[in-house]
């Protein structure tokens, strides 16, 4: 991976959170010889995506899922009938009908393809790309990012989001089934079971996008951050040795003090 544009990026943003990468495996054989610690027993995926926030690599099968609800959303499992009918989500009161709930289940996105297990670690250790990247992020730091994606790409056209299977379908299964950028407002399982703050929210993307996106970021840096931001920015790039360019009084609007 492109560890300077992740120092770049970790820098300009100030993330509290490593950038995730997942990979998707389609084989058994392919997950065996994959040198990455599986996950012992069973964990949820919304876990594995914390620790990997934190430094931490694992790959899990089906055998690990805790949870079912993220093994359909990620192709390990079958997406039932109970499911697709809107049943299981109406039983749990999320929905005022069962007609709410299965139209809300017609589009929540599921890949729709078998897959055998997944890779979450952090994206500066991947030694090939992954699939999709995810940035667990505060509402400030989601807007730079998509004004990094509008440099390059224009206005994302594919975001959706219910407040449900925020992790797994939302920043994960969206992004690949689009092949575009989603922004989730997380749910209220992972953020019990994650212990997410109140204040982050998941932004999912393809890989392939995410060098153009993270370009943009730095391009729109000047034009958009304000001299407050600017200022402590420097502060971190004169510590890290870093070559970014940052002007005061540059931005787009009046950049305050």
């Amino acid at each position: 991976m492109n560890s300077n544009m992740i120092k770049k990026l970790n820098c300009t943003l100030n993330l509290e959170r490593q950038i995730v990468g997942i990979k998707f495996i389609f084989t058994e054989e392919e997950f065996e010889k994959i040198n990455v610690k599986q996950v012992v027993h069973k964990l949820s995926y919304c876990n594995t995506v914390r620790l990997a926030t934190k430094g931490s690599s694992f790959k899990s099968c089906i055998d690990n899922f805790f949870c079912k609800a993220s093994a359909r959303a990620l192709g390990l499992m079958d997406v039932n009938n109970d499911i697709v009918s809107g049943r299981v989500y109406h039983s749990y009161g999320m929905y005022n009908s069962l007609g709410v709930a299965k139209s809300v289940q017609k589009e929540v996105t599921y890949i729709d393809h078998k897959i055998y297990g997944v890779v979450v670690m952090p994206l500066e250790k991947f030694e090939e790309k992954p699939d999709i990247v995810i940035m667990i992020v505060n509402p400030y730091q989601a807007m730079r990012i998509v004004q990094g994606y509008s440099y390059n790409f224009g206005v994302t056209k594919n975001i959706k989001f219910t407040g449900n299977q925020g992790l797994c379908s939302e920043c994960t299964a969206t992004p690949y089934e689009t092949n575009d950028l989603n922004v989730s407002l997380l749910c209220s399982n992972t953020r019990l079971a994650a212990k997410w703050e109140d204040s982050e929210l998941g932004v999912g993307m393809p890989y392939h996008k995410f060098e153009s996106v993270a370009n943009g970021i730095l391009e729109t840096l000047n034009s958009s951050d304000p001299n407050k931001k600017k200022r402590e920015m420097i502060e971190r790039i004169n510590k890290d040795n870093l070559d970014l360019n940052v002007t005061l009084n540059s931005s787009y609007y009046r950049s305050g003090k």
